[in-house]
């Protein structure tokens, strides 16, 4: 199988759910440029002009917001992942985009792209409806973050990367990114120190196991509960 099959075996299967139509997966195959990035590079920073979208093929990507002395992780993409959708408004990016490991990626011209999608207007409802997810994933993420005290914050952020990233074990669920306390942190707007110490409190009761940056929930639903107890507390600490 050549990589052109390969890769839209993958598009097909898995991008949007399998939801694309076969011409959307033959315009990106035909239009995209098929790029390689080591691990660390950025594919963009915040604010350069908003010219590309990207297809993830294979690898990880970070997507976060930079400040001069902070760096607040929003997202982790996983394959296959298009990518920022929302620069088919022609602004800037709003985030940076880092490579965590060896990353391939298909790069679209959004003005080609946008040509397509004034053809093919169908395209647009499936777009929306992942618009539409990414936006409910903010809310989730802002809700944890206003409302929820740091312990509600790194219990939601491991079970969401469980659901994302797992992968089953004999053991449990493995998140699949290798992430250090400072990672977690940034995920979850913490200091470093209390992401080690609520770790270390999910070890104690055995709800995670962590070997080395590894971090594999032992029980989803052990965990569900610990957040539920948590997101109680919090409601009862308001009222």
């Amino acid at each position: 199988m050549s990589k052109e099959q390969q890769i839209r075996a993958i598009l097909e299967r898995k991008l949007f759910s399998g939801s694309m139509p076969t011409e959307f997966i033959t315009f990106c195959l035909e239009n995209g440029r098929l790029r390689h990035y080591a691990p660390k590079q950025y594919l963009y920073f915040s604010d350069d002009e908003g010219n590309t979208l990207y297809i993830l093929i294979s690898g990880r990507i970070r997507l976060s917001l930079m400040g001069e002395f902070s760096e607040k992780i929003i997202r982790v993409l996983s394959p296959p992942a298009l990518f920022p959708e929302i620069v088919l408004d022609g602004k800037p990016y709003p985030h940076a985009a880092l490579c965590m490991e060896d990353t391939e990626v298909l790069s679209l011209d959004r003005q080609t792209f946008m040509r397509f999608i004034d053809s093919n207007p169908s395209v647009l409802w499936i777009l929306y409806r992942e618009l539409a997810l990414d936006l409910r994933r903010s809310y989730r993420q802002i809700r944890n973050l206003s409302l929820g005290d740091a312990r509600l914050r790194l219990g939601a952020k491991l079970f969401a990367l469980a659901h994302v990233h797992g992968k089953p074990t004999v053991h449990g669920v493995l998140i699949t990114i290798p992430l250090s306390a400072t990672e977690l942190a940034g995920m979850c707007s913490l200091a470093r120190e209390s992401v080690s110490r609520i770790l270390g409190e999910l070890k104690k009761i055995k709800i995670i196991k962590i070997e080395r940056k590894a971090i594999t929930v032992l029980d989803v639903e052990n965990l569900r509960s610990w957040i539920h107890e948590r997101a109680a507390n919090s409601r009862a600490s308001i009222d």
